[in-house]
């Protein structure tokens, strides 16, 4: 990748965005709420290509040879995955905190499908072992304590996590500082799921780091990103502010397919107690 400006030289063209007084924290319900009101659904805006399989695509070979009896995605969005495995399961039931993704959901759901409205940090009202598998997708971590409860034992549970870097990745964040996080060292995220997992009742069976590289063909791409969810005026502030530089900069630090960085993730697959 070709190195462009020095890091000192690039600090000075972005500002940190997250000062932002309109920004809202990705992820929390604020901006859902928000992005559920502009399109009605969880979906990326921008265009990328994965070198090798995503790991998405991982997540769900695997979610595919599990699925059976009653299902449950935790953090379901607007429920196109969870319509997926309606000709696989007796019944599957997503579970979100935005109703506006749940109102897409439940205009498109498939018969045996239904949709919850709830936060995991205030629990999850289900009655005890309720299913026999549970599922997020990118989702929360915060219902693991709670997991054991709603499972029939032996329950499969499979997870799809953003994961930690440790020090590697970031690329985004080198070479638009202050627009995206740079790399950092530790492992924060895994921490929280260990926590989590501790005392939940469930056995874990293997916790996977997975690897992604990702190629972003063009600065409108990457615009995109730093705007997803966001509201009007941040988008036209970032573009009317930091356009050109964004675009200038891209075109420094491009390859030939584009700007590459890197994802990791944690794949979690658990039992709840009971016959293997």
């Amino acid at each position: 990748m070709p190195t462009g400006n020095s890091l000192s030289e690039v600090e000075l063209i972005f500002p940190d965005i997250t000062e932002h007084p309109q920004w809202l924290r990705s992820q929390s319900k604020s901006w859902c709420d928000q992005l559920a009101a502009q399109t009605g659904q969880y979906a990326l805006k921008w265009s990328y290509t994965t070198e090798g399989m995503a790991a998405e695509h991982i997540f769900t070979e695997q979610l595919s040879g599990l699925i059976r009896g009653r299902v449950l995605d935790v953090g379901c969005g607007h429920g196109e995955f969870t319509n997926l495995w309606s000709d696989r399961a007796e019944e599957v039931v997503g579970y979100d905190m935005t109703e506006g993704f749940l109102a897409t959901a439940t205009r498109n759901r498939k018969p045996n499908v239904r949709f919850v409205l709830g936060r995991t940090h205030d629990g999850l009202p289900f009655e005890d072992s309720s299913f026999d598998v549970a599922y997020t997708k990118k989702g929360p971590t915060s219902w693991y304590p709670e997991a054991s409860r709603i499972l029939r034992p032996g329950a499969d549970v499979l997870s799809l996590h953003p994961g930690d870097g440790n020090g590697e990745g970031g690329e985004l964040g080198l070479i638009f500082p202050g627009l995206f996080s740079p790399p950092a060292a530790g492992t924060p995220i895994l921490d929280i799921i260990n926590t989590r997992l501790n005392g939940s009742g469930l056995t874990v069976l293997e916790i996977r780091n997975l690897r992604e590289t990702v190629y972003i063909p063009s600065a409108e791409d990457i615009i995109a990103m730093i705007g997803f969810g966001q509201n009007e005026h941040i988008l036209r502030w970032v573009e009317e502010n930091y356009g050109n530089s964004i675009r200038s900069q891209f075109e420094r630090h491009r390859g030939e397919k584009g700007i590459r960085t890197t994802n990791f993730y944690y794949l979690l697959h658990a039992k709840a107690a009971g016959s293997m």
